[in-house]
């Protein structure tokens, strides 16, 4: 399972909350918006998990050797596929929250798929080779899920609003 963090605020200005403050503040926005919060992280989660089903891992590289034949070099692998972390970020001076996912790996964007690429359980990758997996698995599939998550949000806003009444 991917590490759940609480942020305020964005980029390299941002501050990451921990401890009873944390414990506080996810115990109020649960009392505010309960669906809302149900919805993004549901929606983490499932993101996540989708990146781990298709992130690849470090395994043996062919390589060719000057007579022709192949032999295999083991490659020790650091698990980028285990430095997935989620959260919820507190934005625009406490008036906005929204979620986030990433791979805390420093060269997880910089992993493209090879030939010879595995997944963690050891099947060929469905990305083409050459291509980014951080792109693949986690900004596609994330960018193509944003129409749907918008509508159940909002259905939640309205439904949260109501119950104010």
């Amino acid at each position: 399972m991917a590490q759940k963090k609480l942020r305020y605020g964005k980029g390299k200005a941002s501050i990451e909350i921990d401890g009873t403050m944390k414990d506080m503040l996810e115990k109020a926005l649960r009392e505010v918006a309960p669906m809302t919060m149900a919805i993004i992280e549901a929606e983490l989660e499932e993101r996540v998990k989708y990146a781990k089903d298709n992130w690849i891992v470090r395994g043996n590289k062919p390589v060719k050797n000057r007579d022709g034949t192949f032999r295999t070099i083991k490659q020790k692998s650091e698990r980028s596929i285990d430095k997935f972390s989620q959260g919820i970020r507190i934005v625009d001076g406490g008036k906005a929250i929204e979620g986030f996912f990433r791979n805390d790996a420093q060269y997880a964007y910089a992993i493209k798929v090879a030939s010879y690429s595995k997944k963690d359980d050891g099947t060929s990758p469905n990305v083409a080779e050459g291509k980014r997996i951080a792109i693949e698995a986690m900004w596609k599939p994330a960018k193509a899920g944003v129409p749907k998550l918008i509508k159940r949000l909002s259905d939640a806003y309205v439904k949260e609003q109501k119950k104010v009444k």
